[in-house]
């Protein structure tokens, strides 16, 4: 149950990795490594570790480390390789955060050809984010037509009625680009359009997000 609430919730900005996420997947990752049971306790290591890496503090090097091991087990064939782009967007992200942008769009760009390419869906969107925010944020010869092409990439998708999680994030990353083409007018709209959906869908990580978007 923690393994299906908090790896996707978190990342896909419904939830925030509040007291609650810590105390959850804490008790998770402490039942799991008194079972003896190593499925439970991978699934178990991958939520606490994506739900530390999305905090601000020293917490978040054990995040990635718990995401290491999930990764390696993966790679040995002990759980589920599909894991392994997702450890991979986290890394990117963070090589964002830590100004290696150049690092973090190219693993971002691998992850996101794979994820489109298996039909990865629901991860699909943060992983667009993180490579196109970091394209932004380098802002090179070519970053804003890249990042451009990606958000358009992403809106292709063909979806289900209802499914919001392409819809929200799309909207952040449009005004974002609004925003670098020097588009105030545009930048507003789709700013306040993302914080109207993120509240209405009751998504306390996009609702954060969009607060901050002045």
């Amino acid at each position: 149950m923690i393994y299906y609430k908090y790896p996707l919730a978190i990342p896909g900005g419904a939830l925030l990795p509040d007291a609650t996420a810590l105390r959850d997947t804490a008790d998770a990752l402490a039942i799991a490594e008194r079972s003896g049971d190593e499925f439970a306790l991978q699934l178990s290591q991958f939520a606490r570790g994506t739900t530390l890496v999305h905090r601000d503090g020293p917490e978040r090097d054990a995040g990635f480390d718990l995401l290491a091991e999930v990764r390696e087990a993966a790679l040995q064939g002990r759980f589920n390789l599909l894991i392994v782009p997702v450890v991979d967007i986290h890394v990117a992200q963070e090589k964002a955060r830590s100004g290696d942008f150049d690092g973090a769009i190219e693993l971002a760009r691998a992850v996101v050809d794979e994820l489109f390419d298996s039909g990865g869906a629901i991860w699909s969107a943060p992983a667009t984010a993180v490579l196109v925010e970091a394209l932004l944020r380098r802002g090179a010869d070519g970053d804003r037509a890249e990042a451009h092409a990606a958000i358009d990439r992403l809106a292709e998708v063909p979806t289900d009625p209802g499914f919001v999680l392409h819809e929200i994030f799309l909207l952040r990353l449009r005004a974002l680009l609004a925003r670098a083409c020097g588009d105030e007018a545009g930048y507003r709209e789709f700013r306040d359009r993302y914080r109207a959906r993120a509240i209405q869908c009751g998504f306390e990580g996009h609702m954060e997000l969009a607060e901050a978007m002045t």
